[in-house]
């Protein structure tokens, strides 16, 4: 396929946040279930995923040239986990950056490229968001199926992204019943 592999092997990634300024600055029923002990995805089964609305970040700062991959390894490190999520029903939005863009969005830095792998890498279609926030994607989040994913925009389109900043984390989480870091 043209795409550099390696033999890395992933493993499923842990559900929760790890800092307290993170909780706090998630809606109170995110707060509730970060504040509870850590979990793996593992440990949550469909009873807990089914239904759900999930955001997950990963990374996805692959290597372009151009619009063409040149190294997946990043994105098939996640495919274990965001499979999981959408085999127990989850609704999945994943999260990530691409680049340092200087000025807001920029084409070169847009994730739609890893939509397109990720569809293949799932078996199943993987919806590309416009942005990573806003009215829009709120209404593409609400309107996933269970067992569906979908891919939002480069969060760093957004300087706030960059800053941790508590009002642009709380924009990003609104959508959303659990994250999974």
């Amino acid at each position: 396929s043209g795409i550099a592999a390696s033999s890395f092997a992933p493993k499923l990634r842990t559900a929760g946040v790890a800092t307290p300024a993170r909780i706090a600055s998630m809606p109170g029923s995110i707060q509730m279930m970060a504040a509870e002990k850590k979990k793996s995805v593992g440990d949550l089964g469909e009873a807990d995923l089914k239904g759900k609305k999930v955001l997950i970040r990963c990374d996805l700062n692959v290597p372009l040239d151009g619009k063409k991959i040149t190294d997946d390894t990043r994105i098939r490190a996640s495919v274990q986990t965001v499979k999981y999520l959408m085999d127990k029903g989850a609704r999945v939005a994943v999260s990530s950056h691409l680049g340092r863009p200087k000025d807001g969005p920029e084409d070169k830095f847009s994730l739609s490229p890893c939509a397109e792998r990720l569809t293949e890498l799932l078996g199943k279609e993987c919806k590309m968001a416009k942005d990573c926030v806003g009215d829009d994607v709120t209404k593409m989040i609400d309107g996933l199926k269970d067992g569906e994913v979908c891919l939002l925009e480069n969060v760093r389109f957004y300087k706030e992204e960059e800053k941790n900043d508590n009002a642009f984390a709380k924009k990003l989480a609104a959508p959303f019943d659990m994250y999974v870091n």
